[in-house]
């Protein structure tokens, strides 16, 4: 009688628990989270914790019991794909512009040919970024990602270039009610042509892997919990580069396909992450705009960019199954990027007679989340 009993008191709290999830929770996943969480009867270990906590809270502290649901089902996926991306654009840097110049310097809108046969360049850079992240499901979020990228290319024939980068990026995510930490590092092979008349086509394959970290406190349980994600992307930009007198027109399209494949995981609290992944196809169009100031033996070049991009395709998992004990279960909905972005720079460059030094200001918009990223460049020819 008293099994039957506390039953029946265990369902009128989860109605209750449910209306106030509908009623209190912006979004309707957390709801459906609490009302898992409140019918489970385990009550051995952390998970059993965690439930009991749950379940005696939900109708006497209504902050402290929306607090716990939103920590255990936090969505991740945002801040998962946001580092992703991130990471991949800086990989792909080295093939947003066109090559510096042909290997014999002869081309169509130059008065001579100089052969200079380089046989190696090393080029490196090294990067933060400061980002503002409008979350649909958890409020804003911020994250500050510090990172350097290296490659080693050089000439096959006059035109072409062939070369490979390293990319290695670290993200911090804060003023959430988790802390998510991102270690990414991702391998680019590459080719860069430059015909004679400044027509240009650049392409890239890039690969890579990202460990994550969460680190959720609440009701005296810490819970760091850890988690892969694969990416996989591909990038082709072309157009032509115009000179005219001092000043140089690099108007661009390309397109960029990447796929993101999430592990599972489980985490303290015996919640189940299953996998998920995604995929988007990217338009590109663009156009860049420099300034040549040519002294002796030397070069200086401010420029700038503006570039327009539309996610042709985007789609993958449209939720993440959670798993809990009792066959209790919870779906959170995968939060994909906006499709429209826009982007801008300035750069400022300085060339020498084998080696060049810059930085970089970059501005990334979509709806939901803006980025600003600076980054120091140097490149050695030998």
């Amino acid at each position: 009688m008293k099994n039957i009993l506390r039953f029946v008191m265990l369902l009128l709290g989860v109605h209750v628990c449910s209306a106030q999830a509908s009623y209190n929770f912006s979004s309707g996943y957390l709801a459906d989270a609490a009302k898992a969480w409140g019918t489970i009867f385990y009550k051995f270990g952390t998970s059993g914790e965690v439930a009991t906590y749950i379940q005696d809270v939900q109708n006497t502290d209504v902050s402290a019991f929306m607090n716990a649901v939103s920590v255990l089902a936090f969505n991740t996926t945002a801040i998962s794909l946001f580092e992703i991306n991130q990471h991949i654009d800086r990989a792909f840097s080295v093939i947003d512009k066109p090559a510096l110049t042909r290997r014999d310097k002869c081309m169509h809108n130059m008065p001579k040919c100089v052969n200079y046969n380089p046989r190696l360049v090393i080029d490196g850079q090294i990067f933060g970024a400061f980002s503002d992240y409008d979350s649909k499901y958890n409020g804003t979020f911020k994250t500050k990602n510090t990172g350097f990228s290296i490659n080693a290319k050089s000439f096959i024939g006059n035109a072409w270039q062939l070369g490979a980068a390293y990319t290695r990026s670290m993200t911090d995510t804060h003023d959430t009610s988790i802390y998510a930490d991102a270690v990414s590092n991702s391998i680019t092979l590459f080719s860069e042509y430059l015909s004679a008349n400044g027509f240009f086509i650049n392409m890239g394959i890039n690969g890579g892997h990202t460990s994550w970290t969460n680190d959720k406190t609440f009701a005296g349980i810490e819970d760091d919990s850890a988690y892969d994600t694969d990416f996989f992307s591909g990038q082709m930009v072309t157009g032509i580069h115009m000179n005219r007198g001092k000043i140089s027109i690099t108007p661009n399209a390309g397109v960029r396909y990447s796929r993101v494949i999430a592990d599972k995981y489980i985490d303290a609290a015996a919640q189940a992450f299953e996998k998920w992944w995604y995929n988007s196809l990217t338009g590109i169009l663009g156009i860049n705009i420099s300034f040549d100031f040519v002294g002796s033996d030397f070069m200086i070049k401010p420029d700038l960019y503006i570039v327009g991009t539309y996610d042709v395709i985007s789609n993958g998992t449209e939720s993440l199954h959670v798993q809990l004990i009792d066959n209790q279960f919870y779906n959170i909905p995968i939060e994909f990027p906006s499709r429209v972005a826009f982007k801008s720079g300035l750069g400022l460059s300085f060339y020498g007679n084998s080696f060049s030094a810059g930085i970089n200001y970059d501005l990334d918009i979509r709806s939901n989340y803006i980025a600003n990223t600076i980054a120091l460049n140097l490149k050695v020819t030998f």
